[in-house]
């Protein structure tokens, strides 16, 4: 049942009414007053007999007259002149007061988009007063908004996020952030998907220690240009910052996103960006030394530590060295640029990082790897996983056959 009855319905609803009555009230500041209180005292007398013959003693003040003229009103007349009296509503109502209007208003705006978006210009109005009501207000109002309207209710999701940046309400972004992420409240169209997890970016952007969260972000929206490559320019700035978060992040050390066109667009629009991660992904400590020499501000470009870099580049070529099962201390050496007296505290470091599993054998000089991180996953690691996993079936069929034989 609608909260506020159409036109056709018969006629404004107790909850219209008690909109309309609310705005007369904090408009004209009175309410109905009593004729003895009205009349001259020359009338005072007059007054007082004709109330004791029975007729009423009160009258409509201007709030009441307000409220019963605009209560009469067309729907679209009443909601200008709620929406158009918002101010008022915001600055001098109490909290029910303002909540039961807004919704009121949603009601009047019905599947009516453009009013819809006018409501919520009213309702995030100011990002200093009352912003708390503010927000439950638009959540309700974006709550309300018809369905099947995907743009509007985008929009007004759009507004709702912008509203609590400004207004410094980080608490309701993580709330904000999760809604975002249900795909299914946005359907399949690529493009709005990319509008949706650009917009999570931005809100990411502004929470502390949700690096790795914003990091897979990034990559599902750069994952949207791979079948619009005349759009993928826009991704520029997100593909640079998802190279530096990656090159810095202490816990990265696996990236599959090097051969996204989102990520290749970079080639174009930052070269350096790219010729970074792509030697952290694909290249030796050698080649990463010899880029940083031939270009010395490829890495403070990107606001990256040196120190950090190089301590990073050194781990990922240990546990691409790795995948070959063993090396000597002389290989790791060799493979990581580093001093005789390094290459254990190197190990220890790596296997600290959870960026290989091994063991190292002094008296042999060795290290044995029992796991490593693949860098990225090409073709042949998948063809190495396959072999694996056919080996373990023929294992477990051959183990099945044993057992049934017994």
């Amino acid at each position: 049942m609608p909260l506020v009855e159409r036109a056709s319905d018969g006629g404004a609803s107790p909850a219209l009414v008690a909109a309309c009555e609310t705005l007369g009230v904090l408009i004209h500041g009175e309410t109905e007053r009593r004729a003895t209180e009205r009349a001259d005292e020359d009338d005072a007398s007059e007054a007082r007999e004709t109330a004791k013959e029975g007729a009423s003693d009160v009258e409509d003040g201007e709030a009441e007259k307000f409220a019963r003229a605009l209560s009469a009103k067309p729907r679209g007349e009443v909601l200008e002149a709620l929406t158009g009296h918002a101010e008022t509503l915001f600055g001098d109502g109490g909290d029910k007061e303002v909540s039961g209007v807004v919704a009121v208003m949603a009601n009047l705006a019905g599947d009516d988009g453009g009013a819809m978006k006018r409501v919520m210009e009213c309702v995030t109005a100011s990002v200093s007063e009352r912003v708390s009501l503010r927000v439950r207000c638009a959540i309700a109002l974006y709550n309300d908004a018809d369905a099947k309207d995907g743009e509007t209710k985008l929009e007004l999701f759009e507004k709702i996020a912008a509203y609590c940046v400004a207004a410094k309400q980080k608490q309701v972004l993580p709330m904000l952030v999760a809604h975002a992420s249900e795909a299914k409240a946005w359907g399949g169209e690529v493009k709005t998907q990319r509008r949706v997890l650009k917009l999570c970016v931005d809100l990411l952007r502004e929470l502390e220690g949700r690096e790795e969260e914003l990091f897979s972000c990034m990559i599902k929206y750069l994952a949207t240009f791979e079948n619009d490559s005349g759009a993928v320019a826009e991704a520029a700035d997100i593909a640079k910052e998802t190279a530096r978060i990656f090159i810095s992040s202490p816990t990265m050390f696996h990236g599959d996103f090097l051969a996204l066109k989102g990520m290749q667009h970079l080639q174009s629009a930052d070269a350096n960006a790219l010729k970074l991660l792509s030697t952290m992904l694909t290249g030796s400590v050698a080649d990463y030394n010899a880029l940083v020499k031939a270009n010395g501000s490829i890495v403070s470009g990107l606001g990256l530590d040196a120190d950090d870099c190089v301590a990073k580049m050194r781990m990922m070529a240990l546990a691409a060295l790795g995948k070959k099962g063993d090396a000597s201390y002389s290989e790791i050496k060799e493979a990581m640029q580093c001093d005789d007296g390094e290459v254990e505290e190197w190990v220890v470091r790596a296997v600290g990082a959870g960026v290989v599993d091994a063991k190292m054998d002094q008296m042999k000089q060795r290290v044995v790897f029992t796991r490593c991180t693949d860098r990225v996953f090409t073709g042949a690691e998948w063809q190495e996983l396959s072999s694996r996993i056919t080996q373990w079936r023929g294992k477990i069929a051959a183990l099945q056959k044993t057992l049934s034989a017994n």
